[in-house]
């Protein structure tokens, strides 16, 4: 599989399209394994410095800590929650089969593994 230079890495993270060559690659950027790792370091990271300069002002750290948890929380559960439309857009953006994002890469081990700790014969 193809990767993406750096300058063209850069640009898909800020939301450009990758060329057709790397189609294959975006797909499992969006849909494979550790998407949503991936995902969150991409939304939540960039407003970490910003919630660091809070510790600047003045007052006790107990009140700089819980607006920062304040803050950071809701950011993580509308970043989980919208995950599926973004992955969607992307697809979307790039040419491809929106529905890729509803698919889970389940290989024939996985399956086997699942049914032995979840389904155990009776």
């Amino acid at each position: 599989m193809k990767t993406p230079t750096f300058k063209q890495r850069i640009a898909y993270d800020v939301g450009r399209e990758l060329p057709a060559d790397l189609h294959e690659w975006v797909v499992d950027d969006l849909c494979g394994h550790r998407a949503m790792e991936r995902y969150l370091v991409r939304f939540v990271g960039p407003v970490i410095p910003f919630f660091i300069l809070i510790l600047l002002y003045p007052g006790p750290m107990t009140l700089k800590l819980g607006i920062i948890v304040m803050m950071i929380v809701p950011l993580i559960i509308f970043t989980i929650s919208l995950a599926w439309v973004w992955r969607r857009y992307r697809l979307v953006q790039h040419g491809l089969d929106p529905d890729l994002a509803d698919r889970q890469k389940f290989t024939q081990h996985d399956r086997e593994l699942y049914n032995l700790r979840y389904r155990p014969s009776a």
